[in-house]
């Protein structure tokens, strides 16, 4: 593989002065690229980043045996630093153009490449449709697996060209099953969720953080629902979640009788869970408070009950908030499913994760709870919680970040909603719009349709604020 910001550990003798020279060319790298080190200071990472590439050499040399960088099943390719490696600015809008690890020679018979990736910026390699590469363009198959499993972290779209079972090995069934798919006809919409599953899967499986699993977070969800007919739904989708330390704060709102026998249903939980009950009188910020006293999670994600969410949505939101280090991290409103017009629509779609997102939604909220605390915790309102949350983070200068939209549906019933907007409002914004329910377009292709929400009461007292479009404030929706 050609010497660019991906390539993994020394290829040489081993040499120290060897080792010494490669490190300061990467220091020099670094000091080279001007705006790119002074993008990661103004972020308070360029210590970290140096710090990740001085000790990248030593992760996995040449001559060194496998098995000592196994930590665990299907984690056994050089850790990553998620500081350092991950989607932060990754490009949505990609090109046609293909592009090779090393020489073209060296590709299988039919497998074609349009250039050799020579390009020394992660940001640029992630612009191409996918890479190409084999075990010729590297020195040994644990480089290889370093290497792959950064580009992947980094949101570039990886096609294995040759089968290798000792690089299965090394990067785990998930990861080299999603590098070893064929792309080539994928259209931008493929390409994009086929690029979230390979950086879900090497965050989660190799980066340092995750791989201790006794220090992953806790995360509460914060559930609160006045309308039993979703209940089920709503369970279920925290039921489904596959982050390994998980609790649910379900906080009732409303007359005790219509949620008789819920006690059953969050007994048969997979997860632990505690219930909350709520007068019916009380905002909306006053429930949530009153799930977060409850709740005992570093973390705390607020899950809203006509919503869908996908099995890895919380792992999206909790790698999110480690790698971009906000106090505040969301998906946007990208994927909604209109139930009256029985449509779904894609809207924003030329938008990738972003630094002050012009619109979270209110359902994929996560924030720790120290700084919940720290901002003033949700305010005493009975509508735009969501929002308010937002402009306290930003009045209090700390980072509001949102992830990319997969994994995630937004629900328009058309009634019941904390906020008021018709339908024509979506359509005319819309990027793409499908008929009927149509799941797959958001990595959701499992998830049956919403069910009827037959009780038209709005969920919390007062309406709510318009759709985004247009608004160039963080605006969240729920």
């Amino acid at each position: 593989m050609n010497e660019d910001c991906f390539t993994s550990g020394h290829h040489g003798s081993g040499l120290p002065g060897i080792s010494f020279l490669r490190r300061l060319s990467r220091l020099a790298w670094l000091a080279a690229n001007r705006r790119r080190s002074l993008r990661w200071l103004l972020r308070g990472r360029c210590r970290t980043a140096l710090a990740g590439w001085m000790q990248r050499p030593a992760a996995v040399r040449p001559g060194m045996d496998v098995a000592q960088v196994r930590s665990g099943p299907h984690r056994k390719a050089p850790a990553l630093d998620l500081r350092v490696h991950n989607p932060i600015h990754w490009p949505r809008a990609a090109g046609a153009e293909v592009a090779a690890l090393g020489p073209l020679d060296l590709l299988p018979s039919g497998v074609r490449a349009d250039r050799v990736a020579r390009c020394r910026d992660p940001l640029r390699l992630r612009r191409f449709h996918h890479l190409e590469d084999v075990q010729a363009f590297h020195a040994d198959v644990a480089a290889r697996a370093g290497a792959l499993v950064r580009l992947a972290a980094s949101g570039a779209v990886v096609h294995v060209a040759d089968a290798d079972q000792r690089l299965e090995e090394l990067l785990g069934p998930d990861l080299y099953r999603l590098m070893a798919t064929d792309v080539s006809a994928f259209d931008a919409g493929a390409r994009e969720l086929h690029s979230i599953g390979m950086r879900r899967a090497a965050m989660r499986e190799h980066s340092s953080w995750t791989r201790d699993p006794g220090t992953l977070p806790t995360v509460s969800v914060l559930l609160a629902t006045r309308r039993p007919a979703l209940l089920p739904q709503a369970l279920a989708a925290v039921a489904s979640q596959t982050w390994p330390k998980l609790e649910l704060v379900l906080a009732l709102h409303g007359n005790e009788a219509s949620f008789a026998g819920v006690e059953e249903h969050v007994a048969a939980l997979p997860v632990p869970a505690r219930i909350v009950r709520v007068s019916g009188s009380a905002p909306l910020g006053a429930v949530l408070n009153a799930a977060v006293a409850a709740a005992g999670g570093t973390l705390l994600a607020k899950m809203d009950d006509d919503d869908r969410y996908g099995a890895d949505h919380l792992w999206d939101l909790v790698l999110a908030h480690e790698y971009s280090r906000a106090r505040l991290v969301g998906k946007g409103m990208e994927f909604v499913y209109l139930a009256a017009a029985d449509r779904t629509v894609h809207c924003h779609a030329g938008r990738g994760e972003a630094w002050r997102a012009s619109c979270l939604a209110g359902g994929t909220l996560l924030i720790s709870r120290d700084d919940l605390d720290r901002t003033g915790g949700w305010r005493n309102e009975p509508r735009g919680v969501d929002q308010a949350l937002i402009d306290d983070v930003l009045r209090a200068g700390a980072g509001v970040y949102r992830t990319h939209g997969a994994g995630f549906m937004l629900v328009r019933h058309g009634h019941g909603h904390t906020w008021e907007t018709g339908e024509d409002r979506f359509l005319a914004k819309a990027d793409r719009i499908i008929p009927g329910w149509a799941p797959g377009v958001a990595g959701l292709a499992d998830l049956p349709r919403p069910p009827d929400v037959g009780d038209r009461r709005p969920p919390y007292a007062g309406g709510g604020r318009p759709s985004c479009a247009g608004d160039r404030r963080p605006t969240a929706i729920g």
